[in-house]
């Protein structure tokens, strides 16, 4: 099936991306677009250099027009954080102004395109990506949100326990940063609960919390993430480009008043075809809504910087 993939920046998790969908066959065609025109020029004819052992026919740098012919548009721009001492917050008031803008120069799309936001805060993002474009299919327009916190929580159980992380069923829900949950009360391996594999609740406790610090570990020792992120875009873009109707935990809401975050939905062709609830303990009920709560203060914070006007 014939795919034009586009990604809004360039930078290590823009490439990455890029370099991930060559080599797994999902795009025919990537477009690349960067402010930095002559940077993003450089990596498409790198990323070209590896065409031959892909299916994947070409590789360019191309203009906002150029959106209109995309089936999925990947949007990786903006700032990264710095460090655990910078709250999300902080890089969200960083970044909203460069997502609102790259959502104000896009052209027609397809009715079909789905949106993928990947710049965090990416909860955040997404809702400001879902403000500036009112008028495409919300179900299409969705941040990458906890898949990839979710794929570290798998692997962590997978490392105490010694089996494959793809057996592991479990799930991080809520805010793609310090608030999130992990919903211990799903989780499973091979349909066995957790607790039956000897992990009991002090030991839930330590690996939601290696679960959610790993970043922080990550960027002091290189500065960035971008191996696990472009990894889960890559199963992302599969999942719609196949029509897999895939269950992942996405960034998304269905509706202008309440906070995206990441519960599990159904991925497919046309999107998230359905939001899913899954049982919670009391407990993590309870942080799942702090969760909300949190997202939906932070997002009052950045509409009142703007005095409740344009984002941009």
């Amino acid at each position: 099936m014939a795919s034009t993939i586009a990604i809004i920046g360039t930078g290590r998790v823009g490439t990455t991306t890029a370099y991930t969908l060559i080599l797994q066959n999902l795009a025919t065609h990537i477009i690349l677009l960067d402010a930095d025109k002559k940077r993003c020029t450089g990596e498409s004819i790198d990323l070209s250099d590896s065409l031959a052992f892909s299916r994947c026919t070409s590789v360019s740098c191309g203009c906002y027009q150029d959106l209109s012919k995309a089936d999925i548009i990947i949007i990786a721009a903006g700032q990264a954080q710095k460090d655990a001492s910078q709250t999300r917050n902080e890089l969200a008031r960083n970044n909203k102004k460069i997502i609102a803008s790259i959502c104000a120069q896009f052209p027609p799309l397809q009715k079909h395109c789905s949106i993928i936001i990947v710049t965090n805060p990416v909860d955040l993002m997404t809702r400001v990506a879902q403000t500036q474009l009112p008028h495409h299919p919300r179900p299409q327009i969705f941040g990458t949100g906890t898949w990839l916190d979710t794929q570290r929580l798998r692997r962590i159980i997978s490392d105490k326990t010694s089996v494959a992380p793809e057996s592991v069923q479990a799930f991080v829900i809520g805010e793609h940063g310090d608030h999130q949950i992990v919903a211990w009360k799903h989780a499973n391996i091979g349909g066995i609960p957790v607790k039956e594999w000897d992990i009991f609740p002090a030991e839930q406790e330590k690996i939601a919390e290696k679960t959610r610090t790993t970043v922080y570990e990550i960027i002091e020792k290189k500065q960035a993430t971008f191996f696990g992120i472009a990894s889960c875009l890559g199963d992302i873009c599969s999942a719609i480009i196949f029509d897999e109707k895939r269950i992942l935990p996405l960034s998304w809401s269905p509706s202008p008043t309440i906070p995206p975050l990441s519960q599990p939905v159904i991925l497919g062709r046309r999107g998230i075809q359905q939001q899913l609830t899954i049982p919670l303990e009391a407990i993590e009920q309870k942080r799942l809504h702090e969760s909300i709560k949190q997202l939906d203060s932070a997002w009052k914070d950045l509409v009142s910087e703007t005095n409740g006007h344009s984002l941009i």
